[in-house]
Protein backbone atom coordinates (compact mmCIF):
# COMPACT_ATOMS: atom_id res chain seq x y z
CA UNK A 1 0.00 0.00 0.00
CA UNK A 2 1.42 3.52 -1.52
CA UNK A 3 1.64 6.10 1.20
CA UNK A 4 -0.63 9.35 1.68
CA UNK A 5 0.57 12.42 1.50
CA UNK A 6 -1.03 15.59 3.35
CA UNK A 7 -2.96 16.50 0.62
CA UNK A 8 -4.58 13.29 0.31
CA UNK A 9 -5.02 13.04 4.36
CA UNK A 10 -6.78 16.15 4.14
CA UNK A 11 -8.97 15.30 1.57
CA UNK A 12 -10.19 12.32 2.97
CA UNK A 13 -10.98 13.97 5.90
CA UNK A 14 -12.94 17.14 4.12
CA UNK A 15 -14.90 14.02 2.48
CA UNK A 16 -15.09 12.23 6.13
CA UNK A 17 -17.08 15.67 7.65
CA UNK A 18 -19.58 16.34 4.67
CA UNK A 19 -22.87 14.42 4.28
CA UNK A 20 -23.88 12.89 1.25
CA UNK A 21 -25.65 15.83 -0.34
CA UNK A 22 -22.16 18.09 0.17
CA UNK A 23 -23.36 20.40 3.42
CA UNK A 24 -20.48 20.23 5.62
CA UNK A 25 -20.96 19.31 9.26
CA UNK A 26 -19.90 21.50 12.18
CA UNK A 27 -16.07 21.08 12.89
CA UNK A 28 -14.09 21.58 16.36
CA UNK A 29 -13.43 25.30 15.33
CA UNK A 30 -16.73 26.06 14.74
CA UNK A 31 -17.49 24.47 18.00
CA UNK A 32 -14.81 26.52 20.16
CA UNK A 33 -15.86 29.73 17.86
CA UNK A 34 -19.60 29.18 19.37
CA UNK A 35 -18.65 29.06 23.04
CA UNK A 36 -16.16 32.09 22.60
CA UNK A 37 -19.32 33.84 21.34
CA UNK A 38 -21.37 32.53 24.01
CA UNK A 39 -19.08 33.56 26.28
CA UNK A 40 -18.67 37.02 25.61
CA UNK A 41 -22.75 36.99 25.79
CA UNK A 42 -22.45 36.20 29.08
CA UNK A 43 -20.37 38.69 29.84
CA UNK A 44 -22.20 41.49 28.19
CA UNK A 45 -25.77 40.51 30.16
CA UNK A 46 -26.32 41.18 33.85
CA UNK A 47 -26.77 38.50 36.07
CA UNK A 48 -30.39 37.93 36.41
CA UNK A 49 -31.04 39.06 40.07
CA UNK A 50 -29.86 42.76 39.20
CA UNK A 51 -32.31 42.94 35.87
CA UNK A 52 -34.69 45.41 36.59
CA UNK A 53 -37.76 44.33 35.25
CA UNK A 54 -39.25 41.73 37.40
CA UNK A 55 -42.15 39.76 36.74
CA UNK A 56 -45.68 40.03 38.16
CA UNK A 57 -46.49 38.31 41.92
CA UNK A 58 -49.45 36.54 39.54
CA UNK A 59 -46.65 35.56 36.99
CA UNK A 60 -44.15 34.47 39.40
CA UNK A 61 -43.17 30.69 40.47
CA UNK A 62 -42.44 29.48 44.32
CA UNK A 63 -38.78 29.68 43.22
CA UNK A 64 -38.66 33.17 41.68
CA UNK A 65 -40.64 34.24 45.21
CA UNK A 66 -38.08 32.74 46.92
CA UNK A 67 -35.13 34.07 45.10
CA UNK A 68 -36.69 37.42 44.90
CA UNK A 69 -37.14 37.41 48.59
CA UNK A 70 -33.69 36.50 49.38
CA UNK A 71 -32.10 38.92 47.55
CA UNK A 72 -33.95 42.10 49.88
CA UNK A 73 -34.34 44.35 46.94
CA UNK A 74 -38.25 44.91 48.07
CA UNK A 75 -37.53 44.81 51.24
CA UNK A 76 -39.38 47.67 51.77
CA UNK A 77 -42.11 47.12 49.73
CA UNK A 78 -45.36 46.97 51.97
CA UNK A 79 -47.98 44.85 50.67
CA UNK A 80 -50.68 46.02 48.57
CA UNK A 81 -53.94 44.21 50.02
CA UNK A 82 -56.87 45.41 48.14
CA UNK A 83 -59.05 42.69 49.70
CA UNK A 84 -58.43 44.39 53.38
CA UNK A 85 -61.64 44.18 55.79
CA UNK A 86 -63.13 47.23 56.95
CA UNK A 87 -61.38 48.49 60.20
CA UNK A 88 -64.69 48.16 62.29
CA UNK A 89 -65.35 48.01 66.11
CA UNK A 90 -63.39 44.39 66.35
CA UNK A 91 -60.12 45.54 64.54
CA UNK A 92 -60.57 48.90 66.61
CA UNK A 93 -60.29 46.75 70.09
CA UNK A 94 -57.74 44.04 68.81
CA UNK A 95 -55.49 47.11 67.13
CA UNK A 96 -55.35 45.23 63.95
CA UNK A 97 -53.31 47.83 62.48
CA UNK A 98 -51.71 47.48 58.82
CA UNK A 99 -50.22 44.59 57.71
CA UNK A 100 -46.24 44.45 57.52
CA UNK A 101 -44.16 43.52 54.35
CA UNK A 102 -44.43 39.37 54.74
CA UNK A 103 -48.30 40.20 55.68
CA UNK A 104 -48.64 39.90 59.15
CA UNK A 105 -50.05 41.81 61.34
CA UNK A 106 -47.84 42.64 64.20
CA UNK A 107 -49.50 45.17 65.94
CA UNK A 108 -52.43 42.85 68.08
CA UNK A 109 -48.87 41.33 69.73
CA UNK A 110 -47.63 44.72 70.62
CA UNK A 111 -50.69 45.90 71.71
CA UNK A 112 -51.63 42.48 74.46
CA UNK A 113 -47.58 43.34 75.58
CA UNK A 114 -48.10 47.19 76.38
CA UNK A 115 -51.58 45.73 78.67
CA UNK A 116 -49.36 42.93 80.00
CA UNK A 117 -46.96 45.05 80.77
CA UNK A 118 -49.07 47.94 82.14
CA UNK A 119 -50.61 45.29 84.46
CA UNK A 120 -47.77 43.84 86.20
CA UNK A 121 -46.43 47.60 86.76
CA UNK A 122 -49.99 48.46 88.66
CA UNK A 123 -49.65 45.20 90.44
CA UNK A 124 -46.06 45.88 91.69
CA UNK A 125 -46.91 49.85 92.37
CA UNK A 126 -50.30 49.37 93.79
CA UNK A 127 -50.58 46.52 95.88
CA UNK A 128 -48.40 45.07 99.00
CA UNK A 129 -48.96 41.29 100.06
CA UNK A 130 -46.01 39.08 101.02
CA UNK A 131 -45.02 36.31 99.32
CA UNK A 132 -45.26 37.13 95.57
CA UNK A 133 -42.25 38.70 93.78
CA UNK A 134 -44.01 41.62 92.38
CA UNK A 135 -45.86 42.80 95.09
CA UNK A 136 -42.91 42.44 97.14
CA UNK A 137 -41.35 45.98 95.77
CA UNK A 138 -39.59 48.26 98.15
CA UNK A 139 -40.99 51.35 98.47
CA UNK A 140 -38.09 53.65 96.78
CA UNK A 141 -39.05 51.24 94.08
CA UNK A 142 -42.59 51.49 93.89
CA UNK A 143 -42.37 55.31 94.25
CA UNK A 144 -40.58 55.28 91.39
CA UNK A 145 -43.18 53.10 89.15
CA UNK A 146 -45.86 55.39 90.33
CA UNK A 147 -44.17 58.89 89.79
CA UNK A 148 -42.92 56.86 85.65
CA UNK A 149 -46.55 55.90 85.86
CA UNK A 150 -47.97 59.33 86.50
CA UNK A 151 -45.87 61.16 83.76
CA UNK A 152 -46.46 58.38 81.08
CA UNK A 153 -50.38 59.08 81.37
CA UNK A 154 -50.08 63.00 81.26
CA UNK A 155 -48.18 62.54 78.09
CA UNK A 156 -51.05 60.04 76.90
CA UNK A 157 -53.79 62.38 77.86
CA UNK A 158 -51.99 65.20 75.72
CA UNK A 159 -52.12 62.89 72.75
CA UNK A 160 -55.17 61.58 73.67
CA UNK A 161 -56.54 65.31 73.05
CA UNK A 162 -54.89 65.78 70.42
CA UNK A 163 -55.90 62.92 68.34
CA UNK A 164 -59.87 64.20 68.44
CA UNK A 165 -59.21 65.91 65.79
CA UNK A 166 -57.54 62.87 63.83
CA UNK A 167 -60.44 60.87 64.63
CA UNK A 168 -62.83 63.58 63.48
CA UNK A 169 -61.44 63.74 60.03
CA UNK A 170 -61.06 60.14 59.36
CA UNK A 171 -64.62 60.05 60.47
CA UNK A 172 -63.64 57.58 63.18
CA UNK A 173 -65.12 56.95 66.53
CA UNK A 174 -63.81 60.09 68.89
CA UNK A 175 -64.42 58.55 72.41
CA UNK A 176 -63.32 55.13 71.66
CA UNK A 177 -59.82 56.61 70.26
CA UNK A 178 -59.44 59.23 73.11
CA UNK A 179 -59.81 56.36 75.65
CA UNK A 180 -57.57 54.41 73.69
CA UNK A 181 -54.45 56.71 72.84
CA UNK A 182 -55.06 57.41 76.62
CA UNK A 183 -54.51 53.46 77.75
CA UNK A 184 -51.70 52.72 75.46
CA UNK A 185 -50.56 56.23 74.09
CA UNK A 186 -48.13 56.65 71.19
CA UNK A 187 -48.83 52.51 69.83
CA UNK A 188 -52.85 53.73 69.49
CA UNK A 189 -52.54 56.92 68.40
CA UNK A 190 -50.13 55.48 65.21
CA UNK A 191 -52.49 53.15 64.63
CA UNK A 192 -55.04 56.19 64.30
CA UNK A 193 -52.74 57.64 62.25
CA UNK A 194 -52.27 54.50 59.88
CA UNK A 195 -55.90 53.98 59.26
CA UNK A 196 -57.13 54.78 55.65
CA UNK A 197 -61.42 56.14 55.58
CA UNK A 198 -62.73 53.86 53.38
CA UNK A 199 -63.89 55.04 50.12
CA UNK A 200 -67.55 55.23 51.33
CA UNK A 201 -66.12 57.59 54.28
CA UNK A 202 -64.07 59.93 52.02
CA UNK A 203 -66.90 60.68 49.52
CA UNK A 204 -69.62 59.96 50.77
CA UNK A 205 -72.01 61.82 48.47
CA UNK A 206 -70.82 59.42 45.60
CA UNK A 207 -72.20 55.71 45.02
Amino acid sequence: MMPTSSAEEQNLVSAFVQDKKGVALPSFDDFRRRDQTEEGRDQAVPPPLARAPRTSPEEQTAQEKLFELLTFDTIDDRVERSDEAAYDNTARILGRGTASVGGAYILPYLQSGHMLLLGVLLLASTISYPGFPLTQVPDEYRALLKEGLVITYVVNAATAVYSRGIAAAKQEPVGFWFGKIFLLGGLAFGELKQIEPMPEKRYPNQK
